[in-house]
């Protein structure tokens, strides 16, 4: 029991991009605007990380890691560039917007304003919002005591998310604060739920309407931290080769 890998927190929340998108449909008048956007949504996501980090009260950010999954990543920022590239405007590009092109540079953000410097990882793709689960589980068990924050960005473009099967859908972040359970118990956390392994399964048993590397983490979220009466919760997402779910128990 005390090996097991247990949730001591949860942030999820909104990370609106209607402003980044209407700023893209006014062409040159909103580059300035775009700019301004490009620096400030990473930011917001790195605020709902640390929420998580706070509501565990984790005493070693030094030794904390942190793995994160989306499914675009930091598209985003491509779409902006490319944009002005087609637009022959190369000297309009920000040069600090190319800080933000590699998804990994969310990820590093995160580890920066909270001091965190344990393990550290970006997986991108369909279900890597459950395969970055995957991974922080996977890390505890190997690295010992160390937690984990796990969690999704997701900030998809309206042509990305049609791409994708969706209509357009608002930015999101989700994250979780992983630890062995025997951790947490000695330094007094509360622990609000044990996870089981994230299993694969077939992708049609995955499939979720809402496309967002996000929506697995979101929902897990939503029920250990709220008022749910199920003492159970399972989740999935869909690969490009399989399906994933895990199952966490509530406690307390």
């Amino acid at each position: 029991m005390d090996d097991q890998v247990v949730i001591t927190a949860v942030s999820s929340g909104e990370v609106g991009t209607e402003d980044l998108w209407r700023a893209h449909t006014a062409g040159a008048e909103g580059w300035r605007e775009v700019n301004t956007w490009t620096r400030e949504l990473p930011e917001r996501v790195a605020e709902l990380a640390g929420r998580a980090l706070t509501g565990a009260g984790v005493p070693d950010p030094a030794g904390t890691g942190c793995v994160t999954g989306s499914v675009y990543g930091s598209g985003h920022v491509a779409e902006s560039i490319r944009a002005r590239l087609d637009a022959g405007a190369r000297a309009s590009l920000a040069p600090e917007s190319f800080l933000y092109f590699n998804a990994h540079g969310v990820t590093s953000l995160i580890c920066l304003r909270h001091g965190l410097g344990g393990y550290c990882a970006t997986v991108l793709g369909p279900g890597a919002g459950m395969q970055a689960l995957a991974i922080g589980q996977r890390r505890i068990r190997l690295a010992g005591d160390a937690p984990v924050l796990c969690g999704a960005y997701e900030l998809f473009s309206p042509a990305a998310a049609r791409a994708c099967g969706s209509e357009p859908v608002t930015g999101w972040a989700a994250f979780l604060v992983l630890e062995r359970a025997s951790r947490a118990r000695a330094r007094g956390a509360r622990v609000l739920a044990r996870t089981g392994p994230v299993e694969k399964c077939p992708p049609s048993a995955a499939r979720s309407a809402d496309v967002r590397a996000t929506a697995p983490l979101a929902e897990l979220a939503a029920v250990v931290a709220g008022d749910r009466e199920a003492a159970t919760v399972s989740v999935a997402a869909a690969g490009r080769r399989h399906g994933y779910r895990c199952t966490a128990y509530k406690e307390g």
